[in-house]
This record gives structure tokens, sequence and C-alpha cells, in this order.
């Protein structure tokens, strides 16, 4: 490869690598939120867990564009999360109780998992078909994507056990709120 051909991928990779860098910042963001939300044990201690993986993913991510030349970013991407319409929205917001609510932002979260598992293998086979030094993050990327998927597949698996111990506090304020039965 001529030198500015190699200029050139660099700049792609640095610019893919922090595109990635930049979801990991806004998945941070996200989770230091979503700690406060939660309300059940596990789930919180699980997205604690995720947070300081997700702050090992943005050191690595920082090293690997270093170590190409690049400047790491400190940028927030947009998460690909839902867009209702805004009747839909509008009525949510005004009904939705606070279990609900948890268990949209878990939807939400599995959508956000899946999507890092998807950004992460692109950039392992992008590495793997470049070859030479971009082989070197094959590794990295791989546990980044590892560490997402075994969130998402965490948030599956235990979706309906959450489902479980919110539903009656659903069913309970619905009950509640319910206007009287006539004929």
């Amino acid at each position: 490869m001529s030198k500015p051909t190699i200029d050139l991928m660099n700049q792609k990779f640095i610019l893919q690598l922090n595109a990635a860098l930049a979801m990991e910042n806004a998945g941070i963001e996200r989770l230091q939120t979503r700690i406060g939300e939660v309300s059940l044990p596990d789930a919180k201690q699980r997205l604690e867990h995720h947070l300081q993986e997700s702050l090992e993913h943005q050191k690595m991510l920082e090293q690997l564009v270093s170590n190409i030349g690049g400047q790491p970013t400190q940028e927030k991407l947009g998460l690909p999360l839902p867009s209702y319409p805004p009747s839909m929205k509008e009525m949510m917001d005004k009904t939705m109780t606070k279990p609900e609510y948890e268990l949209k932002r878990a939807e939400e979260d599995m959508i956000v998992e899946n999507a890092e598992v998807c950004v992460y293998l692109m950039l392992i086979q992008k590495c793997q078909m470049a070859g030479g030094v971009y082989s070197n993050a094959i590794a990295p990327l791989s546990k980044n994507m590892n560490d997402e998927q075994e969130q998402a597949d965490w948030l599956k698996t235990t979706s309906s056990a959450m489902l479980a111990q919110l539903w009656p506090k659903i069913q309970s304020s619905v009950v509640a709120n319910a206007p009287p039965f006539s004929l």
C-alpha cells in the first residue's frame, strides 16, 4: 500500500473507532441515569457492573484511536431509541406508571445493547479485512462486543423476571385508577 492509501485508511479507522467511542460515551451517560432510575436490586447491580465494563471499553477505544495517530473524541452519538409519534408519546407520558416506565426503559436498554453488538461486529470484520496494524484491534474489540452481548443476553433472559416483579405494581395502579364500570 502506498503512503496516501495508508493515511486514508488510518483516517477511516480513526473515524470508525471514534464513532464507537462516541457510542460508549453516550452509553455511559445513559447507564449512569438508568442506575438512578431502576428499582430492582438485581437490575441495578447488573447496570453498575456494565457501567464498569463500559468505562473499560471507553479507555480501550481511546487507546486504539491514539495508537493509530488519532485524537479520541469526547462527543456522544444519539443512541438508537424508539421515536414515538407525538400523540402516542404524550399519552404514554401522561399515563405511564413508574413500573411501566421502568419496563419501557429496560426494553430500550436491550435495543441499545444489541446496536452496540452490531457496531463492534462490523468494526471487527473491517479490521479482519484490512489486516496489518488493524489486526491488533480485533481482540479488544471482540472483548467489548462480548461484554455487550452478555448484557443484551442478560436483559433478554431476565426481562420476564423483571415483568413478574413489576407487574403486580402495574396491576394495582390500573385497578386503583380505573373508572367505575357501568352498563
